[in-house]
């Protein structure tokens, strides 16, 4: 009894490993374009089209606070209102929120930029079937001191 129980804890792992081996053989960039390359490349667009929509979310929503906290301002200024120095908003609080915002939104537009280009990127791959290869490195390919 024993002996069948230690067989099969011993199958169990044995199958655990080589699951975990085959998952990870599929990861490598040699062996996935090539052996599954429409999952690759719709995971690489995917994932770039995801990120993209993210950014463009946060950048949305940065520039809309802004624009309100903008309203704010303008509307503490028409009706002349000053809040007392130890309210939650200050007049000082909401400057510095509106600078704050916009400092937030030239780091979310350069995200932008940096998604478009990831995405510009995997489509690339896609439509020249990208692969990293099996060979150590290209001898032709530049900056590894091959041909120039």
């Amino acid at each position: 009894m024993r002996s069948n129980l230690t067989r099969a804890v011993k199958a169990g792992l044995f199958f655990c490993l080589a699951l975990t081996f085959y998952k990870g053989f599929m990861k490598l960039p040699e062996v996935y374009p090539v052996l599954e390359p429409e999952r690759f490349y719709r995971g690489q667009v995917n994932d770039g089209e995801n990120s993209l929509i993210m950014k463009e979310r946060h950048f949305d929503f940065n520039y809309q606070t802004g624009k309100a906290l903008e309203l704010r301002l303008l509307e503490m200024d028409a009706l002349d209102q000053t809040p007392a120095p130890d309210s939650l908003v200050t007049r000082d609080r909401v400057e510095r929120a509106i600078k704050k915002t916009w400092a937030k939104d030239e780091r979310n537009a350069d995200s932008l930029v940096l998604a478009e280009e990831k995405l510009a990127r995997a489509r690339r791959m896609q439509a020249e079937n990208w692969s990293l290869g099996w060979g150590v490195c290209d001898p032709l390919a530049p900056g590894t001191g091959g041909a120039k």
